[in-house]
């Protein structure tokens, strides 16, 4: 019965990471159409879910409703008369957001563990891309982007070299991609159903040569942070585990494949390159400042956007590239880059402050959520999704599509991998090749409590 809709979010997912691709190569001159290629998807879903009876109806739902319905009085309130721009502005804070709870309603285990598996097999291709768009001059076509009239829109990086998109649009997109896939790559190394360990490998090369050949700060860090959060779930978990062996093999695999490819020494000269070029250029570095600098623009920029906006804003959407092409001709901010200051300035000071809010109480349930599957069932899926969709969904600018889609499906993911799986889509096949491989004990399942006092 939810098949029809499990294959929509794949649908969904598909369009997420190959959306750019459509925009930059294959339909470049329907490219603002495809903006928003997957909203009739995420609409079909909500009207088949209502259809079979498998729409939420929860706090958080309403709240989404509440919200929406606030926003669209306070946009009139604050004369806001453009239409579409208003409307693009609820589609961006509220139109996909039901998704999340829709996907925690209809995934079971099992379809958030084959989720992540395409989305860690797609690593492979997506690496191989980035190192062709890294080699590849700045204006090849290979690198062209989207929004511009020459399509050449690639953020610089350093030595000559772009900060290479892969499939998506801009360098946003592995920023939020790979951390998700090494949330996967890390869940894996102990899953039950687990990928070939050659092709795991494989995986675990593309996401280090990612890393560095991406000449991202961003794409570094985060993916660094889901290594940092495996390692401490492990230290919850048990370090002495059957798995540790096949860890280990895979970590000596991967290190030794990337140290004999001259592409990671040209890309890791690049990246430094970088790295030290930012760090002349912010005073606090790396740093807690430099971070809340990227984010918020700085304390006495927040304060000043916070203090000085009015009741009820600009209007919702005002703040969105698509409010800037509709008013001025040309894409760009046209009110604050950073996220929290675009929802003061468009949403006024109570309305904005209320639904950051909301954002940061949704990070907190999932948070919440993710810690007890790890606590009581010994389950580290949860807290490593959890650990690659909480920076979008509290900090990610929400007007571009791909990082709205990130928040959303790493939310609906963190939420679908928190579920028990259906006893009947056990299969004794499934039980005999995990106990061949001797790995009962070195699981992710939720059960593995209640069989290890069975098995004394």
């Amino acid at each position: 019965m939810d098949r029809s809709i499990k294959s929509l979010i794949w649908l969904y997912l598909a369009l997420l990471i190959f959306e750019g691709s459509l925009r930059k190569w294959v339909f470049p001159g329907l490219s603002d159409m495809l903006l928003i290629v997957r909203d009739p998807v995420v609409i079909l879903i909500y009207l088949m879910a209502l259809a079979q009876g498998r729409m939420p109806s929860n706090g958080w739902i309403i709240a989404t409703a509440v919200f929406m319905g606030a926003c669209l009085v306070g946009s009139f309130l604050a004369g806001q008369d453009n239409l579409l721009i208003t409307v693009y502005g609820l589609r961006t804070n509220f139109l996909h957001l039901p998704l999340i709870w829709v996907m925690a309603t209809v995934l079971t285990r099992r379809d958030v563990e084959n989720m992540g598996k395409a989305i860690l097999l797609l690593t492979i291709p997506m690496t191989l891309l980035m190192v062709a768009q890294f080699k590849a001059a700045p204006d090849a076509y290979i690198n062209r982007g989207v929004g511009t009239d020459d399509g050449i829109g690639q953020l610089y990086g350093a030595l000559g070299h772009i900060r290479p998109p892969g499939f998506f649009s801009f360098i946003t997109g592995p920023q939020l991609y790979f951390p998700l896939a090494a949330a996967f790559f890390c869940h894996e190394l102990n899953a039950r159903r687990k990928l070939w360990w050659p092709l795991l490998a494989a995986c675990g090369v593309a996401i280090v040569i990612a890393l560095p050949v991406s000449i991202s700060r961003t794409v570094a860090v985060a993916t660094s942070f889901i290594g940092l959060v495996y390692v401490l779930s492990q230290i919850r978990l048990g370090l002495l585990r059957p798995g540790l062996l096949r860890t280990g093999l895979i970590a000596i695999v991967v290190l030794g494949v990337v140290g004999f490819l001259p592409v990671f020494d040209d890309a890791r000269e690049a990246f430094l390159s970088r790295w030290e070029t930012a760090q002349g250029k912010d005073v606090e570095g790396v740093g807690m400042g430099s971070i809340f600098d990227r984010l918020f623009g700085g304390w006495d920029y927040l304060s000043d956007v916070a203090s000085s906006s009015s009741l009820f804003g600009s209007g919702i959407g005002m703040g969105s590239n698509v409010a800037s092409k509709l008013s001025t001709g040309r894409m760009g901010f046209m009110l604050a880059e950073s996220e929290w200051a675009k929802c003061f300035l468009e949403l006024g000071l109570p309305l904005g402050a209320a639904f950051l809010g909301y954002r940061i109480v949704l990070a907190l349930a999932l948070a919440k959520n993710a810690l007890q599957r790890l606590l009581r069932h010994r389950d580290a899926l949860p807290v490593l999704l959890f650990s690659a969709a909480f920076t979008p969904i509290i900090f990610g600018q929400w007007a571009p599509p791909t990082i709205l889609g990130f928040a959303v499906v790493g939310g609906g993911l963190c939420l679908g991998a928190c579920q028990d799986e259906p006893q009947e889509e056990a299969s004794e096949e499934d039980e005999a090749e995990s106990y061949k491989d001797g790995d009962e004990d070195d699981t992710d399942e939720p059960n593995d409590d209640a069989e290890e006092e069975e098995n004394n």
